[in-house]
């Protein structure tokens, strides 16, 4: 049998919830040093039968018990004598399923914890967040979904238990990395090899590793942006499986590519000469990545032929599981032989998940975008044509004066709608004259070419005789408003982001950043460039002026791979662009989660990246300035050419970056990431 003990504390107040099941019994123990009284016996009911139907269960006749006390103290005592007088009632053997925020606290203050094996549940931040007034409520409601939630929990861990051959409470919280690294030290067991398990992410292969992983490379994640105007319908898509399938096809790739992955397993093998910083070497852990591959075909096996959601949710996990450093068989050369393989062709595993769809879209980059959304179409909805939804995310527009910002964001979505709706009026007109029956296909892809044309050329009159002089008129209310001011006031994080960008008065970044984003559509571009031009002259600069000149002012770092320690979401994070990480509080994104992210966690991670790219700016090569080589030996002033040598990265280009780091850790308070980022940039 087992027994589920939830607790949740906040500032002196706490709820103790025992749950046991075989006894149908729960008993509330609510700690408020005040003397109202919100929770009863028919409330908790009632929330736990809300939370079993909701869960698909039916709830038994269970018997509810609700105590206040005071202080925690008082309250751990009753605890400590609810679970004595459980021992003695019930001798046989039980289970706790523990869920709470502090567990070391829990068991130094519930001393009877220890007569039990325990088996710990992930807890949620926010269940320990109670607000001034109504907290009881609140945290009664959500203590009875976790009872009610624990039961299938654990019947589930008994599952996953049963299928990964690990006795139940020896699974970490992170269930997957840990079942993962038991699949796969069991399998490299099988093929006689040795393990290199390190809790430090660094694998153990019997050297020492100090100072050595500088010369590991960073793995980047490539990103593939084609700004336009995508005027006709488009689709977002979610790719799932991209690892699993690489990792299953990655003999076929390297074929393609003409050669084969396998083929360098026996030439590969460590001798006594290999170095300390061989672990980083991609061609030594061939046999390991084979030895993989067969067990992720295993897992394959089990998820479609008897439908296994652990080994499914192993596969979900994969990436997740070969990037982490929390992993104990982390290897850097094993991550990146994978990566490698990732953005190859030939895909058979991958599945795509529509997201949204889009009538029109003028797209620049993933935070700076506009989009006249399509809405799943509902047989009751009579208004839905009429029913327009214009979604408008420019992240550059932040970086504007607030007086700008409105103007800048109308002008970008009426560039969206007056064509769109005016393609939608012609269809609707040719609709009405022509009998779709009697057209053949060529006829049909004719009618849309001259339609698309038509579109086109009417774009073109509404840039001369509408936007152009809308623009105009905005440009010289903006010089009006801000007359006699040179510089606006803008983010912080904008001013030091680039220190290329020019940060002229408000009409000028306006007449860049709005003309930047029309001129993503390559049918019309000319009259964009010609309006440019004439709107430019208002602020005497000319065309091809460097301050005339538009860059994304906002330069950024993504943070990949960043998961959720409550639901094991996995996702990259835009440090600088993505507005919800604006705050102080990073939370999950995941809607029924909104775990907040460990900050400290968050902030060795962006320590580790910097001294990462401070180490690899050090040590750089240098390379030739006449004929490119890399520069070969060491006291050689010159290259055998006659040139000059200079570094491969050039130092502006590493301060920019730093000073990116910088504005992250000012922002988000990391105070050792400010200054570590600031010693840097004044040695430098």
């Amino acid at each position: 049998m087992n027994a589920s003990f939830v607790s949740s504390l906040s500032e002196g107040r706490a709820v103790y919830i025992l749950y046991f099941p075989t006894s149908f019994k729960i008993h509330a123990v609510v700690v408020n040093p005040f003397r109202n009284k919100e929770l009863s016996t028919s409330f908790l009911e009632k929330q736990f039968r809300d939370a079993c139907q909701a869960l698909g269960s039916v709830p038994g006749d269970l018997t509810f018990h609700v105590d206040y006390q005071t202080t925690i103290d008082a309250g751990s005592k009753y605890v400590q004598r609810m679970l004595l007088e459980y021992r003695q009632q019930h001798p046989g053997p039980v289970i706790a399923v523990i869920e709470c925020p502090k567990l070391q606290d829990i068991k130094a203050s519930v001393k009877a914890l220890d007569d039990f094996p325990c088996v710990t549940l992930p807890c949620n931040a926010r269940d320990n967040s109670y607000q001034a007034l109504g907290w009881q409520a609140t945290a009664g409601r959500t203590s009875m979904q976790r009872c009610a939630a624990s039961t299938q929990w654990f019947n589930e861990r008994i599952s996953l238990s049963r299928y990964a051959h690990v006795p139940l409470g020896n699974f970490e919280l992170d269930w997957l990395l840990f079942t993962a690294d038991v699949f796969f030290s069991r399998a490299l067991r099988d093929q006689q090899q040795v393990l290199w398990i390190s809790d430090d992410g660094i694998p153990d292969l019997g050297g020492t590793y100090e100072g050595d992983t500088c010369f590991a490379d960073e793995v980047i994640q490539p990103a593939l942006t084609y700004p336009g105007a995508y005027r006709k319908v488009s689709v977002e898509l979610k790719i799932h499986h991209l690892a699993v399938n690489s990792l299953l096809k990655s003999s076929q790739v390297d074929e393609m590519d003409g050669g084969s992955i396998g083929s360098f397993g026996n030439d590969m093998v460590p001798g006594p000469h290999a170095t300390e910083t061989d672990f980083d070497d991609p061609s030594l852990c061939l046999p390991a990545f084979q030895v993989l591959k067969q067990l992720i075909q295993r897992c394959i096996s089990d998820a479609v032929s008897s439908g296994n959601v652990f080994a499914d949710a192993i596969l979900q996990h994969l990436y997740r599981w070969l990037c982490s450093p929390q992993s104990k068989l982390h290897d850097p050369a094993l991550h990146r032989l994978l990566h490698n393989s990732v953005f190859r062709d030939l895909f058979e595993w991958i599945e795509l998940e529509p997201l949204h769809y889009w009538h029109s879209l003028l797209f620049m980059d993933q935070y700076n975008f506009g989009g006249i959304q399509a809405k799943t179409l509902d047989a009751d909805c009579a208004d839905c044509d009429n029913d327009i939804d214009i979604i408008s995310s420019w992240n550059i527009a932040e970086c504007l004066p607030k007086a700008t910002q409105d103007h800048f964001v109308l002008i970008a979505s009426e560039f969206l709608y007056i064509p769109w709706k005016y393609m939608r009026e012609e269809v609707a007109k040719r609709a009405t004259i022509r009998d779709d029956t009697s057209c053949t296909p060529s006829i049909t892809v004719m009618a849309a070419e001259n339609l698309e044309g038509q579109v086109i050329g009417y774009l073109c009159d509404q840039i001369s005789n509408y936007f152009a002089e809308k623009l105009l008129k905005i440009v010289s209310d903006i010089l009006h408003h801000f007359k006699g001011k040179s510089k606006f006031d803008s983010d912080e994080r904008s001013r030091e982001s680039d220190p290329h960008t020019h940060k002229g008065d408000a009409a000028l970044e306006f007449i860049k950043h709005i003309c930047a984003v029309l001129a993503l559509d390559q049918n019309v571009q000319h009259d964009i460039l010609r309006m440019r031009k004439n709107l430019l002259k208002l602020v005497r600069v000319k065309e091809f002026a460097p301050e005339a000149q538009f860059q994304d002012p906002c330069a950024s770092f993504t943070l990949p791979n960043v998961i959720c320690s409550y639901c094991n979401d996995c996702r990259d994070l835009d440090l600088c662009r993505d507005s919800t990480l604006q705050g102080q509080e990073w939370r999950c994104a995941v809607p029924q989660c909104g775990q907040p992210y460990h900050r400290e966690q968050m902030e060795n991670a962006l320590l580790q990246v910097v001294r990462q790219r401070e180490r690899l700016y050090h040590l750089q090569d240098l390379v030739c300035l006449r004929c490119r080589q890399v520069k070969a030996a060491h006291l050689s002033e010159q290259c055998s050419c006659g040139g000059s040598f200079r570094c491969k990265e050039e130092s502006s280009h590493f301060l920019s970056k730093m000073r990116v780091f910088l504005n992250v850790a000012v922002s988000q308070k990391f105070e050792l990431l400010q200054d570590c980022v600031q010693w840097i940039l004044e040695v430098r």
